[in-house]
């Protein structure tokens, strides 16, 4: 997985807040390619893919998470997150929830699903570069909790695990939106971390190479 630099003004904010690391473990399981891959014919799979493939067997491992209350929250536990809560660039959200940043991210940039092509105005660029910092936070965060290099896999099947594909996933299609060739190291790096659902990290490798820009 690539490394964020904590330099940017949101990140650097977001870690003094941090009291402590999310909690993170490596598994008795093992992630095992043949598994995975086995049924696929060789044609099918894609370039991190077949790299992966390559790799073996690899541990998996499990995040602690804090849950972003959603409504569905009883007043309890909306409160324990609250509590939580703390100021960060005049916003107030829990340090360690990895949700709360891509949803921040989102709600500033736009979801790349509905506009998933590059900037085309100043303005949208302005956006997505505002977003952008909210989900590199949250990939700072994530970076506390896991060794480096981090080689092994964080399976999305499992859903404390989630959050964090959700940050990854948010800078990275962000960042696709102004510097293409740049997020494609973090898609990747989504394919290796969970090979069998990456958010559909995989298809930015399926798609022609001149859809690509700089």
């Amino acid at each position: 997985m690539p490394w964020i630099a904590p330099t940017g003004l949101v990140a650097g904010q977001a870690l003094r807040q941090l009291d402590r690391p999310l909690l993170a473990w490596r598994t008795e399981q093992r992630f095992d390619p043949a598994q995975c891959y086995d049924d696929n014919p060789a044609g099918s799979l894609t370039t991190p893919e077949r790299e992966v493939r390559a790799l073996g067997a690899r541990a998996e491992w499990r995040m602690e998470r804090i849950w972003l209350p959603d409504g569905e929250e009883s007043e309890q536990d909306r409160e324990a997150y609250e509590s939580g809560c703390r100021e960060i660039c005049g916003r107030f959200l829990h340090p360690q929830c990895l949700d709360a940043y891509a949803e921040l991210a989102y709600s500033l940039a736009g979801d790349p699903e509905d506009n998933p092509g590059q900037a085309s105005s100043d303005e949208e660029r302005e956006a997505i570069t505002h977003g952008l910092e909210w989900a590199a936070a949250g990939v700072c965060v994530l970076q506390q909790s896991l060794p480096w290099p981090f080689t092994e896999c964080l399976p999305y099947g499992e859903i404390d695990n989630r959050p964090a594909h959700r940050v990854l996933f948010a800078y990275a299609a962000l960042l696709y939106r102004l510097h293409p060739r740049k997020a494609m190291a973090w898609f990747r790096a989504l394919v290796y971390l969970s090979p069998l659902d990456n958010l559909g990290a995989r298809l930015y490798f399926a798609a022609p190479k001149t859809s690509v820009g700089n």
